[in-house]
C-alpha cells in the first residue's frame, strides 16, 4: 500500500490516487467524489466556495444530484476528521457562503511524493497535481479580479463571526434552547418534530454523527435546561394547556421527576443554575397582577427551600430571561418594562438592588454570563432584527455580532457559544382563496427587509403595512401587487398594527418608543403622524368606527371609543377583549378571551352574546372581518394553529361552518403580525417568516470578543 503523499492538510495527509485519509497511525478510505470535493476546497484554499460553485465544478453542474450529494459528502468529510483527528476542525460552513477549508494545505515536491517503484502512480500523482494546480490558479485568478473590483467591507466580510458559526443540529422542526453539560460532552436541547410537542433530548457532542437521545417522552412541552454540575440531574420547565407550569428535576439515568415549583404559564419564563450546582434560579407568576417573581432554590438543603429575590421600587415588570453570575451573587435579568420595551437589568440577589443595562431593545431571547469574564451575551430585537450582543460589564461597551437570529445564548465552560438561529425576518405573501385549485403563495413584498402587519383600504387601493427598510419599523403604503412602494413615517420607532380607517384619509396605528407606548393616526391629507392621548401605558390592535369619525382601542384589558382628537367616549364592550370590529350596522365583533368563541355586541340592545360558537384563534386580534352586504355573505379569516399544524381558515356565516384555504410548514406565518382581504383579487394577504427552520448553532471561543 502506497503511503506516500500528494498533500497534506494540518495533521492529515490525503493520498489521492488511493482514495485514503491518513491522520497519525489511522487512515480510512474515502469515495473517489469526496477526494474530488476535498480537492477543489484544497484549490480553494483560503477562500469560502459556495455551494453552487462545488455543484458546478464537482458535479458539473448536475442541481439535482448534486444538492444532496454535497451536503452528504460534506458530512462524511467532517466525520473521517473527526474520527482520526478529533483535536481539530477541517472543513466549517459559513452562513449564506458555502464551506471553506480550515487548516492550511501544504503541496509536497513531486519528487518527495511518490513511490518511485510504480509508473502508474506517477502517473496518477501528476495528473491530481496539474489539476490542483490549474485550480489554485482559476481560483486566484478569479479572486484576484474579484477582490480587486470589491469594496473593501465585503471583502472583509470573512473576519465577521458569522464565517464561523457551525450547525450542531439539523432535524426537522424547532430545536431550540441548547444546554451545554459543565465538561462540554452534551448538548440538552427542546425539540419539536413537526406534528409533535417539544420534547427534550440530549446529544454527545463528542460523537456528532450519533442520534440524538430523547430524554422526555410527554404530552406537555418541555422548555429551557440547566445541568447538574455531575450530571446527575438535569432541570427545566415544562407546560400543558390548562395545567400550568412546572419547573421538574430529572434523574438524567433513571428518568424520575420531582416537581420543584410553578412557573409562569401566561408569559415567558426562564432557569439556571449557579457554577457550583447548589442554587436554582426560575421565574414565576403573580396570578393577581400579572406580574414575575424571580424565586432562588436551595438545592443543598433537604427539602429544597424556595425563597424570593425582593423588589425595591418600580416593580411594574414581567420577567423573561434570568442568568447567574460566575459567583452566584449578582442576576442579569431581561424586564419587560410599562413602556413596551424589554432592557437588561442587574440585580443583587441578597438586596434586590437592580440596575439597568440597556436601552432601545422592543425584545429580547435569552442572556448568558461568560464563565470567566465580566462579559454577557444577549439576544435583542432593534428596528426589526433579531442580533445577537455581547456587553462588557466593566466598560458598559456593547458589540453586536450581527448575527441575525440569534436566540437564547448558552456558553460552554471554554468560553464556546451555542444558541438557537431563529431568524424572524419576513415577507408579504399572498394566496387567491376562492379558486377550484389553491394556489401556492406568492410573495407581494420579498426583500432584504421585513414586512409585515398588512392591511388593505378599497377605497384607496392600498396596502398600508409595516418594513424596516429605512432602518426603523416604519409605516409605509404600496399597491395591492408591491410597488410604488412610499415611507409615511419617520419615528424611529417600533410600529405595530396599522389599520386604514374605511375613507381612507386616516391609518391608525401604535408606536413603542423609548419614552412610552403610544397610538397614532396618520392624516393623508395633512401627510403627518399625530399622536392620539389615551393615557394608556399599552395599547392593543386599532380598529375604526364604520363612519371613520372614532378609533377602537384596548388598554389590554377592555376596549375603549375615542374620537379623533383623543377624547375617551366610551367603554365599547363589557367583557374582557383584546380587538373588536365594527360592522356597518354599528355591531361589535370581538373574540372573548375566556372561550375559543366570537361574540357580537348588539348596538341596539346593547346585549353581547356568541357570534361563533367554536373558533380556534391562534392570536386574539390578528384575525380579518371581510364584511359582506349581509353578515350571511361575511367571512371571517384566521390563523388556525394546533400542534405544529399551521392552517389558515375561514368561518362562512352563509353555511356557518369552518373551511382550510391552506395547510402550510410550521412557521410559514406570523401569528401575531395580521391579516388582510383584497376582495376585487380574492388575494388573502399575510406576514410569512423567510427562514422556517430552527437549528442550534455554535461559535468557537477563539473567534468570539
Amino acid at each position: 500500500m502506497n503511503t506516500q503523499q500528494p498533500f497534506s492538510i494540518g495533521n492529515c495527509q490525503i493520498s489521492a490516487f488511493e482514495n485514503k485519509l491518513f491522520c497519525a497511525d489511522k487512515a480510512c478510505i474515502l469515495q473517489p467524489k469526496f477526494i474530488e470535493l476535498l480537492t477543489y476546497l484544497v484549490a480553494c484554499y483560503p477562500n469560502a466556495v459556495s455551494r453552487e460553485q462545488l455543484i458546478e465544478n464537482v458535479w458539473d453542474g448536475n442541481q439535482y444530484v448534486g444538492e444532496k450529494a454535497l451536503t452528504n459528502a460534506i458530512w462524511h468529510l467532517r466525520k473521517s476528521f473527526k474520527e482520526l483527528d478529533p483535536d481539530n476542525t477541517y472543513i466549517e460552513t459559513l452562513r449564506k457562503t458555502g464551506y471553506r477549508l480550515v487548516q492550511k494545505p501544504i503541496m509536497p515536491n513531486a519528487q518527495n511524493s511518490i513511490n518511485t517503484s510504480s509508473t502508474r502512480p506517477k502517473y496518477i500523482f501528476a495528473v491530481v497535481m496539474a489539476i490542483v494546480v490549474l485550480l489554485f490558479a482559476g481560483v486566484w485568478g478569479y479572486n484576484a479580479f474579484s477582490d480587486e473590483n470589491k469594496p473593501l467591507a465585503l471583502s472583509q466580510q470573512a473576519e465577521r463571526l458569522y464565517d464561523h458559526v457551525e450547525t450542531i443540529t439539523t432535524s426537522p422542526g424547532r430545536e431550540l434552547f441548547p444546554a451545554i453539560s459543565s465538561d462540554s460532552h452534551f448538548l440538552a436541547y427542546s425539540w419539536r418534530r413537526p406534528g409533535h410537542k417539544a420534547n427534550l433530548y440530549l446529544r454527545d457532542l463528542h460523537l456528532p454523527e450519533q442520534a440524538a437521545i430523547a430524554l422526555t417522552d410527554t404530552p406537555f412541552i418541555e422548555g429551557r435546561a440547566v445541568f447538574s454540575s455531575d450530571l446527575t440531574f438535569i432541570y427545566y420547565y415544562r407546560r400543558i394547556s390548562g395545567q400550568g407550569c412546572e419547573v421538574i428535576q430529572q434523574n438524567i439515568a433513571s428518568g424520575n421527576t420531582t416537581i420543584l415549583g410553578k412557573c409562569g404559564n401566561k408569559a415567558s419564563t426562564d432557569i439556571d443554575i449557579n457554577a457550583l450546582g447548589t442554587k436554582l434560579v426560575y421565574i414565576s407568576e403573580d396570578d393577581e397582577n400579572n406580574l414575575t417573581q424571580l424565586n432562588l432554590v436551595d438545592l443543598t438543603s433537604s427539602p429544597y427551600t424556595i425563597t424570593q429575590i425582593p423588589c425595591i421600587s418600580a416593580c411594574q415588570y414581567s420577567d423573561e430571561s434570568v442568568v447567574f453570575s460566575p459567583d452566584a451573587t449578582q442576576l442579569v435579568v431581561s424586564r419587560n418594562l410599562p413602556t413596551g420595551f424589554e432592557e437588561l437589568f442587574l440585580i443583587d440577589i441578597k438586596t434586590g438592588n437592580a440596575k439597568q443595562l440597556t436601552t432601545g431593545f422592543i425584545d429580547m431571547r435569552g442572556v448568558d454570563w461568560h464563565p470567566s469574564k465580566a462579559q454577557l451575551v444577549f439576544s435583542g430585537v432593534k428596528k426589526g432584527k433579531r442580533q445577537g450582543y455581547f456587553y462588557n460589564l466593566k466598560t458598559q461597551q456593547m458589540i453586536n455580532a450581527r448575527i441575525d437570529g440569534l436566540s437564547y445564548p448558552e456558553f460552554a465552560s471554554d468560553g464556546s457559544l451555542y444558541f438557537h438561529q431563529w431568524n424572524i425576518d419576513s415577507a408579504l405573501m399572498r394566496l387567491e382563496v376562492n379558486n377550484a385549485v389553491v394556489s401556492s403563495p406568492f410573495p407581494v413584498l420579498s426583500s432584504h427587509f421585513s414586512t409585515r402587519f398588512p392591511n388593505y383600504n378599497k377605497t384607496r387601493n392600498k396596502l398600508a403595512f409595516v418594513s424596516n427598510e429605512s432602518g426603523s419599523m416604519e409605516l409605509w403604503t404600496a399597491k395591492k401587487d408591491g410597488t410604488s412602494r412610499k415611507q409615511l413615517t419617520n419615528l424611529n420607532a417600533n410600529i405595530y398594527h396599522p389599520v386604514w380607517s374605511p375613507d381612507g384619509d386616516y391609518i391608525a396605528f401604535v408606536a413603542s418608543h423609548p419614552s412610552g407606548h403610544a397610538l397614532y393616526l396618520y392624516d393623508f391629507n395633512k401627510q403627518t403622524s399625530e399622536l392620539l392621548p389615551t393615557g394608556f401605558s399599552d395599547h392593543g390592535k386599532p380598529s375604526w368606527a364604520a363612519d371613520s369619525k372614532s378609533v377602537l382601542v384596548s388598554d389590554d384589558q377592555h376596549v375603549y371609543r375615542f374620537d379623533l382628537n383623543g377624547n375617551k367616549l366610551e367603554q365599547a364592550i363589557d367583557s374582557p377583549t383584546l380587538y373588536a370590529y365594527e360592522n356597518k350596522q354599528g355591531a361589535l365583533v370581538f373574540a372573548n378571551q375566556a372561550t375559543n368563541q366570537l361574540w357580537i355586541k348588539d348596538p341596539d340592545s346593547q346585549t353581547e352574546q356568541p357570534l361563533v360558537s367554536e373558533i380556534n384563534l391562534s392570536n386574539h386580534n390578528s384575525w380579518y372581518f371581510f364584511e359582506g352586504d349581509t353578515l350571511a355573505t361575511s367571512r371571517i379569516y384566521y390563523f388556525n394553529v394546533k400542534q405544529g399544524d399551521y392552517r389558515l381558515s375561514y368561518y362562512d356565516f352563509s353555511t356557518k361552518s369552518h373551511h382550510d384555504v391552506i395547510r402550510l410548514p410550521e412557521r410559514a406565518f406570523s401569528r401575531t403580525s395580521g391579516l388582510t382581504y383584497i376582495s376585487n383579487t380574492n388575494w388573502l394577504v399575510y406576514s410569512s417568516y423567510k427562514s422556517p427552520q430552527i437549528d442550534i448553532k455554535r461559535i468557537n471561543h477563539q473567534y468570539l470578543p
